[in-house]
């Protein structure tokens, strides 16, 4: 699989609010070729400031988490998409953020890195 590129703009979200961040997974960046996630159990996420030079400080979420705030879909073009709502991710707070996003399947039980680069800015609404 190839790694993204680099998102030089980062993304708007909102503090508590359910606007999400959409990303389309490749299994091949350079020719565009779509990720089958037919077969994926599980997406995780993790989000760290950008100005943060600890390890561990991550704020984390999964697909499993109740309420929902990771899922994935099919477009009618059946293009697959993950969807992230990290303003809602527990603990986060507004900040500048790097997003790991990492899925989960039988042929990669201990998950696979597909976005490592994801900028979001969280901000609060005034």
């Amino acid at each position: 699989m190839t790694e993204c590129t680099l998102f030089s703009t980062p993304e708007t979200l909102y503090l508590g609010h359910d606007n999400a961040v959409t990303i389309i997974p490749y299994s091949d960046y350079s020719v565009r070729t779509n990720y089958d996630m037919s077969n994926v159990t599980e997406v995780t996420s993790s989000a760290d400031l950008t100005s943060s030079v600890a390890t561990g400080d991550d704020i984390t979420a999964s697909s499993d988490d109740a309420p929902i705030t990771i899922w994935w879909n099919q477009d009618a073009d059946g293009v697959w998409q993950i969807h992230l709502k990290v303003g809602r991710y527990v603990g986060i707070t507004a900040g500048s953020y790097k997003v790991r996003v990492i899925i989960v399947e039988p042929s990669y039980p201990n998950g696979i890195v597909i976005a490592d680069d994801l900028l979001v800015d969280v901000v609060e609404i005034p």
